[in-house]
């Protein structure tokens, strides 16, 4: 029974660290759609930085997605 809790606490703080994730990512590129309009010469590096931001934004998501999917096999796992 504890580890089902710990199971339900452990999705919870993957979604939440989901959201996040996504919430800051989508003001930082507000911001730099802004600072690009008042700067376009800056629009290189910007878009070099935006990439980047996304890159590891993803490889965030991928891996906690992965953990996720983990903990859900063992939790099938446990109901048979």
């Amino acid at each position: 029974m504890l580890d089902k809790i710990k199971f339900l606490k452990q999705a919870k703080d993957s979604i939440n660290g989901l959201i996040f994730q996504f919430f800051v990512q989508g003001i930082l590129l507000i911001i730099l759609g802004i600072v690009v309009v008042m700067y376009p010469q800056l629009l290189i590096l910007l878009f070099a930085f935006v990439f980047i931001l996304i890159g590891i934004g993803s490889l965030v998501v991928a891996s906690k997605i992965s953990k996720f999917r983990k903990k859900l096999d063992k939790f099938f796992n446990l109901l048979g």
